[in-house]
C-alpha cells in the first residue's frame, strides 16, 4: 500500500498513517500556491515580514525584564527593625506579635524568628523565616503570600519591616537598590531622606529602606585639653574608663547549675547611666597620687558633655561613602518596570556637586546580563555566517538563510507575552540557543532549490518545488523540537519555573521562524541572487560569468 495514493487499506495504524500523509500532501499543494503568491508579490511579502518584526519589538515594554525568573520556593523572609534605643524586650515583643500575625494564615507551615543575629546585629533588629506549605497545597503563589504578609505587618506599630525572597548564603536582599555616593555623611543623610520620601508612594514599589537609617542619638564628650593636661588625664584614659562602665566589659566566665558557661559582664547599673548628669559624675583617674591612692576627678570638670545624633551605619564602596536604599517590586511588576519607576521618582531629588545616584541590585545585573547576551548573540551570528558561507560557497545566500534569525524573535516575544514571562537570563539563553536551530529550515529549502537550479530548472519554479518537497521534513523536525521542549515549558516538577522561560522562548521562536521562513526566505533569496549576479558582472566580463556558471553546473557547485 502506498500511503501517498490516497487508498487506505490494512489495520487502523496503517490507515491513520495514510490519512496523515494525505493531509501533508494537501498542505504541500496549498503551500505551492502561497509561495507562488509570495514570489509574485515580493515587496508586499517583505513589507509584512518587516512589519511583524517591528510590531513584536514594540511588545518589549509590555513583557518586562528581570535578572532571574520568579520561582515559587515556598519560603520568604521578614526583616524588621525597631526604633533606635529599643530594648531587647521591646524587640522580642514586636517579633512575637509579627509571628502571631504570620502564623494566622493556614498556608504558613512554620516560622523561625531571630533577634540580633549576624556579625553586625543589634538588639533592635531581627529576622523571621517563613516556611509555606507546598505549592500544590496553596491557593496563592509565593509572591501572593508575600503581598498578604506586607499588608498584615503594616498594622504592627513601632517597627519597620521588609518582606524579601531568601538569596542564599548572603541572606535576603532587596531586588532593587539605589546607591547614593558622596563625601559628607550629613549631606548623604539629607539626600537619602529625600529619596525615601520620593519612593514611599511610588506605584509598584514596596519595602523602601535606607541603610543609613534614622540618625542615632549619642552623647559627645569634648575634652578640655588644657585642664586635662594640667591634672594628667589624656583621651585614652577617659575612653578606657567609660567603655567598661557604660558599654560593659566581660571579666570572666561563670558555670551555672546546668553546666552551661556564661559571660560575666561588669557594668554600671542601668538607673545610674540614664542622662548627662550620670555621665558627668563618672570618676576619671588623674596622674597625681594622694595618700589614699590614685586621685580621681569627675568627668564634668575636664570635659563638656552634649547630646547629638550620628548616622546609624556608614558604608563604603570603591573608596567612597555610600548609602543604599533597598526596595522590592510588588507582585505583577517586573524589575525593569520598577526600575523605570525608580528613575522617574528620583529625577526630582536635588544633588549637589560631587554626589551621584545610581541603580544597583537586579537592575544593574539585568543591564550587565543583557550586554553579555548581546555579545554572545553577535558572536553566534558571525559564526553562523562563516559556516553557511563555506557550506554554500556564496557570500549572498547566507544572508537569505539568516533572515530566519530576526523572524524567530517575533515568536520569542509573543510567547513570553502570552505566558506572562519576563525577559531574563534564562529566556536570553533560549534566544541564543534558538540562533542555532532556526536556520535549519532555510538550509533545507535553499539547498534543494540550488540542486534544482543546477539541473536547469528556472529560479521561481525551483523555489516553489523545493518548498513543496521540503515542507514535510521542515514541519516534522520543528514539531519534534517543540515536543521535546514542551515539558520544560510547562514548568513540571520542582524548580521547573526557573527553566521554563528558556523553553518558552525556543518554542515561540521555532513556530514563527518556521511559518515565516517558508514564505519570506524564498523571496529574500531572489533579491540576493540577483544582487550576487550584478556584483559578479561588475568585476567579471559577461562571457566569463557564463563560463563560470557553466563550470559550476558541470562541477555540481552552487551558484
Amino acid at each position: 500500500m502506498n500511503p501517498h495514493t490516497g487508498h487506505a487499506t490494512g489495520n487502523p495504524l496503517t490507515r491513520a498513517i495514510a490519512s496523515f500523509n494525505r493531509a501533508f500532501d494537501r498542505l504541500a499543494e496549498r503551500y505551492r500556491g502561497i509561495i507562488g503568491w509570495a514570489l509574485a508579490h515580493r515587496k508586499s511579502t517583505l513589507g509584512l515580514a518587516a512589519l511583524s518584526f517591528v510590531a513584536a519589538i514594540m511588545l518589549t515594554p509590555f513583557i518586562g525584564g528581570s535578572f532571574s525568573p520568579d520561582t515559587d520556593q515556598s519560603e520568604f523572609v521578614v526583616q524588621f527593625e525597631a526604633p533606635e534605643g529599643s530594648s531587647l524586650d521591646y524587640t522580642r515583643e514586636k517579633a512575637t506579635h509579627m509571628v502571631r500575625l504570620l502564623k494566622s494564615d493556614k498556608e504558613v507551615s512554620y516560622t523561625f524568628a531571630t533577634i540580633g543575629s549576624g556579625a553586625t546585629g543589634t538588639v533592635r533588629a531581627g529576622e523571621i523565616y517563613v516556611r509555606l506549605v507546598p505549592a500544590d497545597e496553596r491557593s496563592r503563589s509565593q509572591q501572593g503570600m508575600m503581598a498578604v504578609a506586607r499588608t498584615k505587618l503594616k498594622s504592627v506599630f513601632g517597627v519597620r519591616s521588609s518582606v524579601l525572597v531568601p538569596s542564599g548564603i548572603g541572606g535576603a536582599q532587596a531586588p532593587l537598590q539605589v546607591e547614593i555616593r558622596g563625601a559628607e555623611t550629613a549631606e548623604l543623610q539629607r539626600i537619602s531622606d529625600e529619596a525615601v520620601r520620593a519612593l514611599a508612594n511610588a506605584p509598584g514599589i514596596a519595602d523602601v529602606k535606607s541603610s543609613i537609617g534614622t540618625p542615632r542619638p549619642e552623647f559627645r564628650i569634648e575634652l578640655d585639653r588644657d585642664v586635662a593636661n594640667e591634672i594628667g588625664v589624656d583621651l585614652g584614659t577617659v575612653a578606657s574608663t567609660l567603655r567598661p562602665l557604660m558599654a560593659g566589659e566581660t571579666v570572666t566566665r561563670w558555670e551555672d547549675p546546668t553546666g552551661e558557661e556564661r559571660d560575666v559582664v561588669v557594668q554600671v547599673a542601668a538607673e545610674e547611666r540614664q542622662g548627662l548628669g550620670d555621665i558627668g559624675n563618672v570618676p576619671v583617674p588623674a596622674a597625681r597620687r594622694t595618700a589614699a591612692g590614685v586621685s580621681t576627678v569627675p568627668l564634668r570638670s575636664i570635659a563638656k558633655i552634649v547630646s547629638g545624633t550620628a548616622p546609624a551605619q556608614i558604608d563604603r564602596k570603591n573608596l567612597q561613602r555610600i548609602v543604599s536604599i533597598g526596595a522590592s517590586n510588588v507582585d505583577g511588576v517586573s524589575v525593569s518596570e520598577a526600575s523605570a519607576t525608580l528613575r522617574q521618582s528620583l529625577a526630582g531629588v536635588t544633588l549637589p556637586p560631587g554626589y551621584s545616584i545610581d541603580l544597583g541590585g537586579q537592575t544593574q545585573q539585568l543591564a550587565e546580563t543583557g550586554g553579555y547576551a548581546l555579545e554572545s548573540l553577535a558572536l553566534a551570528i558571525i559564526l553562523i555566517f562563516l559556516i553557511l558561507a563555506s557550506q554554500f560557497e556564496s557570500l549572498t545566500q547566507p544572508f537569505a538563510i539568516m533572515l530566519s534569525l530576526p523572524l524567530s524573535l517575533v515568536g520569542v516575544l509573543l510567547a513570553l507575552l502570552l505566558t506572562n514571562t519576563t525577559l531574563n537570563i534564562m529566556s536570553m539563553i533560549g534566544v541564543i540557543m534558538l540562533m542555532g536551530l532556526v536556520t535549519k529550515n532555510a538550509i533545507l529549502l535553499i539547498d534543494n532549490a540550488n540542486a534544482r537550479r543546477r539541473e536547469g530548472v528556472e529560479r521561481t519554479a525551483a523555489l516553489v518545488e523545493a518548498g513543496a518537497v521540503r515542507l514535510r521534513p521542515i514541519i516534522m523536525t520543528t514539531m519534534a523540537m517543540i515536543a521535546g521542549m514542551l515539558p520544560v515549558a510547562l514548568a513540571l516538577g520542582e524548580g521547573g519555573a526557573f527553566r521554563a522561560p528558556m523553553a518558552r522562548a525556543v518554542i515561540g521562536g521555532l513556530i514563527t521562524s518556521t511559518l515565516l521562513t517558508l514564505v519570506v526566505v524564498p523571496v529574500a533569496y531572489t533579491y540576493l541572487d540577483g544582487l550576487g549576479s550584478r556584483v559578479r558582472r561588475m568585476f567579471v566580463s559577461e562571457q566569463r560569468v557564463l563560463e563560470i556558471e557553466k563550470e559550476q553546473r558541470e562541477a555540481g557547485l552552487s551558484l
